[in-house]
């Protein structure tokens, strides 16, 4: 209910959220520094991190989510099927909704909050254990972050197929993401996990815990990573997948891994293994990553996953795109997957999806042009497998 309210007012009462994204910047001008080259983030005053910068984008990223529970969400058929028939008669309402959320993240990015955030991002340059409001605003941060990319994905008008060429992107939000490297997240990840700096990825060593703070902030960034790949997967496996930049990501994967292997945290886990398998799909350079490094590497952990990651329907379709996803035309990762476990299990997987290929296109076709709301295990599959792997059963 809440969401429907929030967007009848915004588009009904023109509520001014502008202003709201604009506030954060100005409250960030004097702590923040404007001469990003100069500085590379690092001289952010630590008053940036205080309750009120906090609270703003608290507040922006929750707007954001109660905008895109406004769009169908494909999991509920039912509910599908009403609103694409309320779409169809008010159409003209609902294009003009799109060109407003359109007109709201190209002032985001045009105000220079993207520019300020990446400024913040930078400037951590350890743990946060001990710092919960910095932790805080970097759950914040990302979580907007995350929240943008769903809604610049939602009024694209693209279909669900992430291999979609047409990537036209008015609001110039993919180009600034680029531009700064994921806004530095990917940095102050790597930052936040280890001891050092990610210019020197190979002398890191995984702690033997993280507090909770910290791996809210490593769930939140892993889901803007995600939402950022759907919006632009080339993108997305072009930034994290140059130099230096890779390795860091390897690293901070494979720490994740042993963390999850040693806590029970499904939440972080689930957006660990979407994450490889957006970073390595159709990407042959991506997948040597994985498979490289110190023992055991990405894909070896992940198929040391538990017992149930192979057997419980659920948790099948969380892992198994993934896989595939890392050894698909790679002989040498095929290999270490023959090494590591029974690829019938995954040949099996990718027949069961062909052979109700036609269900799924019905569902796809209910689907196109919603928002990538909660990527969801049904989901990841059909985007995966759908668009991809069952074209070649015998790639095992």
């Amino acid at each position: 209910m809440l969401s429907r309210y929030s967007v009848n007012y915004f588009y009904n009462k023109r509520v001014d959220l502008l202003s709201l994204s604009e506030f954060i910047p100005k409250e960030n001008k004097v702590n923040v520094p404007d001469d990003h080259n100069a500085t590379s983030g690092r001289s952010a005053n630590k008053q940036v991190f205080e309750g009120l910068t906090t609270g703003l984008l608290r507040i922006t990223a929750v707007i954001f989510r109660c905008l895109i529970s406004s769009f169908p969400d494909g999991n509920n058929h039912s509910t599908t099927l009403k609103i694409i028939q309320e779409v169809k008669s008010k159409s003209s309402q609902v294009e003009a909704f799109n060109s407003r959320i359109q007109d709201l993240i190209s002032y985001v990015v045009n105000i220079g909050l993207i520019d300020k955030l990446c400024c913040c991002f930078l400037s951590v340059q350890g743990p946060v254990d001990e710092n919960p409001k910095i932790a805080t605003f970097l759950q914040n941060a990302t979580a907007l972050l995350h929240g943008i990319c769903q809604l610049c994905f939602a009024v694209s008008g693209r279909s669900w197929n992430i291999f979609d060429s047409t990537r036209q992107d008015p609001t110039g939000l993919t180009a600034v993401l680029q531009a700064t490297d994921l806004v530095g997240v990917l940095h102050m990840l790597y930052c936040v996990l280890f001891h050092g700096t990610i210019s020197d990825p190979n002398t890191a060593s995984p702690k033997d815990s993280y507090a909770e703070n910290t791996i809210q902030v490593a769930i939140q960034s892993l889901r803007f990573f995600n939402s950022f790949a759907v919006l632009d997967l080339p993108a997305f496996q072009s930034i994290v997948g140059a130099e230096g930049l890779s390795l860091a990501f390897r690293h901070i994967i494979s720490s994740l891994l042993w963390y999850c292997s040693q806590h029970t945290c499904e939440g972080l886990l689930h957006e660990v293994i979407i994450c490889v398998g957006y970073f390595t799909v159709n990407n042959t350079d991506n997948q040597i990553i994985v498979q490289s490094g110190r023992h055991p590497t990405v894909l070896q952990k992940l198929c040391q996953l538990p017992f149930q990651y192979f057997s419980d329907p659920r948790l099948i379709k969380v892992l198994f795109p993934s896989l595939i996803a890392a050894c698909y035309n790679n002989p040498q990762n095929k290999l270490i997957l023959e090494q590591e476990m029974s690829c019938v299990l995954l040949a099996t997987f990718i027949q069961d999806f062909a052979q109700s290929s036609g269900q799924m296109d019905n569902l796809l076709s209910q689907q196109r042009g919603m928002s990538p709301l909660n990527v969801t295990e049904y989901n990841w599959v059909t985007k995966y497998v759908h668009t991809v792997f069952f074209c070649d059963l015998d790639i095992f």
